[in-house]
């Protein structure tokens, strides 16, 4: 089913479990020290990739983010690759996915709002063929300078958040990992839903007062993938108890 809030998407059952599954275990194995992104790895290349981990910054607490590209072993980017696909054919309505040819989603109008949306953020006439354009996700550097780029998983601890911001890119993807937490959430500010113009200034504003309130809070079970152009604020919000994992990246498209 497909619901539309603000200037978000919130689509259910958008990931399966062994895609959910796959990412997770991944980054547990990374930050155990038992994988790395390549097979064929030596186990000291392995124990050294959790050096690259993007952990808490002034911009977030108790949030370890590891990239699916340089971190993660091939089961989590092929889930990763799936996971954009099945976007990519939801925005521009080439189906060719069980969900996206799904009859509930299309009785919901699901394929309509999605290529609104495409439209809007891409600034294109027609939706179609978003799937032959180039993906340019955004990325950046670890202490180390070694440049980390989107889709992570971002794993959040109890007292993790990650504070107000815009992702100042075309389009963002989050989709819901694992929902065994208390507190946490994504909430989105309508004041803060600038224009597209506005979007080198929303990318550098990375400390919005807190005493905004929100004026929607998504809470999705896992599975579900939330979408949303790159100038909406938006914060995720303290995980109270348990631990908050998903999968999120934000990207431009290219012809």
């Amino acid at each position: 089913a497909v619901s539309q809030s603000l200037s978000y998407v919130t689509i259910s059952h958008f990931a399966s479990m062994e895609e959910r599954r796959a990412l997770m275990d991944s980054a547990a194995d990374v930050k155990g020290g038992s994988s790395s992104s390549s097979e064929e790895a030596s186990s000291a290349d392995a124990a050294s990739d959790s050096n690259h981990i993007l952990f808490a910054s002034g911009a977030n607490n108790n949030c370890d983010r590891y990239s699916v590209e340089t971190l993660l072993n091939r089961g989590a980017k092929a889930a990763s690759c799936a996971i954009l696909n099945r976007l990519l054919g939801y925005l521009d309505g080439s189906g060719g996915d069980p969900v996206t040819d799904d009859p509930e989603f299309l009785s919901q109008g699901g394929g309509e709002r999605m290529s609104d949306l495409a439209k809007e953020v891409f600034g294109v006439a027609s939706s179609s063929g978003l799937k032959d354009m180039e993906v340019l996700w955004y990325d950046e550097p670890d202490e180390a300078g070694k440049l980390h780029p989107e889709p992570k998983v971002n794993v959040y601890s109890e007292g993790g958040y990650f504070t107000q911001h815009g992702d100042g890119m075309d389009l963002t993807i989050l989709v819901v990992l694992a929902d065994e937490f208390e507190g946490g959430g994504t909430a989105f500010y309508r004041d803060l839903d600038l224009s597209h113009d506005d979007i080198e200034e929303v990318a550098n504003m990375s400390n919005v007062s807190h005493s905004l309130e929100p004026e929607s809070v998504a809470r999705p079970r896992a599975g579900t993938a939330m979408i949303w152009g790159g100038t909406l604020q938006h914060m995720a919000l303290p995980v109270t108890k348990g631990t908050r994992a998903v999968f999120v990246g934000s990207f431009d498209l290219k012809k």
